[in-house]
């Protein structure tokens, strides 16, 4: 099926809408005066559940569940590992001084 554009030409001058005789126009219309235009379009939008841990939705399963790890309360400490893979725990103690702790390796 091929679009047909109407291209229509202007009768006379008409200032009102600021066309002169022979001057070329197209029709403007809107999206509702087109018939079955509204259930063309609902065909193509793909629309999404929200997901869950288990199943896809708009973003994957396995996001999902990375994303409900994330942690939005205040943190007791960040983890950050040094050049050798040492791990450092980084907290604050009562008076809001850094503290680094090396986590034991054996948990």
């Amino acid at each position: 099926m091929s679009t047909k554009i109407v291209q229509l030409e202007a009768r006379a001058d008409d200032p009102d809408i600021g066309l002169v005789k022979g001057e070329p126009f197209y029709v403007i219309t809107s999206a509702d005066a087109v018939v079955g235009l509204d259930k063309f379009i609902a065909k193509q939008v793909v629309t999404y559940q929200p997901a869950t841990e288990t199943d896809d939705g708009l973003m994957t399963a396995a996001d999902k569940n990375k994303l409900n790890k994330i942690k939005t309360e205040p943190l007791e400490g960040l983890k950050f590992k040094s050049p050798d893979g040492s791990v450092f725990v980084l907290s604050v103690d009562n008076e809001g001084k850094p503290v680094f702790t090396k986590e034991d390796k054996n948990g």
